[in-house]
């Protein structure tokens, strides 16, 4: 439900960019401000989904550990949504210290974190041990099913102290994260990375000019931003700049660069999965690809085998200029730097005019969860502080985390994020919220059991490969020759997480 803010949240910060140009000359100067917590846009109407009305409790000094995964040298994908030491300048860093600060004060508590390169692989063996080691841990949901499978993560489908139907909580995320039921992973307006990993398209804008006059904005808005129109742009833009007879990256301008990884990304922004799931959570995958699956690969055929398109994840290679198209998560604007041309941002391109919406598909190594220990049964005061269990606990402050996190983190991540480029085009935030309003999840292919995420391999020649036309025709057959060890990972799966500890 989080997404439904953002439009609301982002009209407010193009404003302040607007008055930004008007005071300042149009300085592009991203450090300006604080956690970004006076950007909360309240609507006329109540709405209650946004009313936070658990009782305030006094935690009695109890120390809120959360564990999280490091990854330092990418601030992009970095789990840099949960503490911060003191102020900074930094909207992101700032928003965290205020929320904390808040959170502290109000409940008597304190919050902790401890930083892992691999939390998960961390925190077994205690964890196994019965240790009350940590409340929390974020990572992303991919390294975190170890956990799950090893009934070392508490259920909170039913825990009286969270209430999955409020506003900071992302309702898409819950269900697409869960199987059979079970709610071991949630995330919300206290996690970032969801938005961070999620993937979106970056356009050269004097490059797409030089081709047509239509304005891609105007397309997004009208419904006509498909596969077809991005085909017909990056091809009629693409140029042997040397004139060797070959494209060269680097050398020469390529129509789009993207990862081989992107191949699933664009099926799933379609709006089709592998995967089904029925009223009970409870996921299923058919003899062979769904139709609509087929119908879509053989619709994207033509883009993601282009010689004019480049297998590449760097994105200087777009920043050099040499590029019409870039295909990349959100974290990677928050890593771009200073791009020495005007760039505009939209969603991922539907299917065809018919599709409904635009949807966008997290990358699942960097899809971002909390999920809480069964350990935490073992604090020592939880009782005292008038819970039921450790759990009661633990998702109590979640909760209030999450809802604080609306009120305060949220803004300022929209707004650090669309300051790169607000000040100088006030369209690619409105795309940004386009573009991260319909998340689409598919665990099976999230997880990969029995290798079932058959795309990139059906897709390509190699690992870092345009794929071939032969070889784009193999994704029936690989589909075929894997989705029995594919059913027969997820029932392993589904019988560890629902068998009794």
């Amino acid at each position: 439900m989080k997404k439904a803010r953002i439009l609301s949240l982002i009209l407010a910060i193009v404003m302040l960019c607007s008055a930004f140009l008007v005071s300042c000359g149009g300085n592009d100067d991203d450090d300006q401000g604080g956690g970004g917590g006076n950007l909360i846009v309240e609507n006329e109407t109540e709405d209650t989904s946004k009313k936070y009305d658990a009782e305030i409790k006094n935690l009695n000094g109890h120390e809120f550990r959360f564990t999280v995964r490091d990854v330092p040298t990418h601030i992009g994908l970095d789990t840099h949504e949960v503490y911060a030491e003191a102020t900074n300048g930094d909207k992101i860093n700032d928003a965290v210290y205020a929320r904390n600060s808040q959170l502290e004060e109000k409940y008597n508590c304190s919050i902790k974190e401890d930083r892992y390169a691999k939390p998960q692989s961390t925190l077994k063996d205690p964890l196994t041990a019965g240790e009350y080691i940590t409340d929390y841990i974020f990572s992303d949901v991919d390294r975190l099913r170890t956990l799950a499978q090893s009934n070392l993560l508490a259920d909170l489908t039913n825990v009286k102290s969270i209430d999955f139907t409020k506003a900071w909580w992302d309702s898409a995320g819950l269900n697409g994260m869960n199987i059979a039921g079970k709610t071991f992973f949630v995330n919300g307006d206290g996690c970032t990375l969801d938005d961070r990993g999620s993937w979106i398209m970056y356009f050269n804008k004097a490059v797409v000019a030089e081709y047509t006059n239509k304005n891609l904005y105007d397309e997004v808005d009208a419904g006509r931003w498909t596969i077809d129109l991005m085909y017909d742009i990056m091809e009629h833009t693409a140029e042997d700049v040397n004139g060797d007879g070959q494209m060269t990256i680097g050398t020469d301008r390529f129509g789009y660069i993207g990862e081989q990884g992107n191949n699933r990304l664009h099926v799933q922004a379609c709006g089709v999965t592998l995967a089904s799931v029925d009223e009970n959570g409870n996921w299923s995958l058919p003899d062979t690809p769904p139709e609509e699956v087929l119908n879509v690969w053989a619709a994207l055929r033509p883009l993601l085998t282009s010689s004019n398109r480049e297998v590449s994840s760097k994105m200087s290679d777009f920043s050099s200029g040499l590029g019409t198209f870039y295909c990349c998560n959100l974290g990677g604007l928050l890593n771009a730097g200073t791009i020495p041309f005007e760039y505009g941002l939209l969603p991922m391109p539907k299917l065809n005019e018919q599709q409904d919406k635009y949807y966008t598909a997290p990358g699942w190594m960097q899809l971002g969860a909390y999920c809480i220990p069964t350990t935490v049964d073992n604090a020592p005061d939880w009782a005292t502080n008038g819970f039921d269990s450790g759990v009661e606990q633990a998702a109590y402050f979640l909760e209030a985390f999450s809802y604080y996190s609306m009120q305060i983190l949220t803004p300022a991540f929209i707004d650090q994020v669309v300051m790169k480029q607000a000040v100088r085009d006030e369209n690619s935030p409105r795309m940004l919220e386009i573009a991260l309003a319909n998340k689409i999840y598919d665990p099976i292919l999230g997880f990969d059991f029995g290798s079932i995420n058959v795309f990139r391999e059906a897709g390509s020649t190699g690992a870092n490969t345009v794929g071939s036309d032969a070889n784009y025709d193999t994704l029936v057959s690989l589909y075929s020759s894997r989705v029995t060890a594919a059913r027969t990972a997820l029932e392993k799966y589904v019988d560890y997480i629902t068998k009794e500890a």
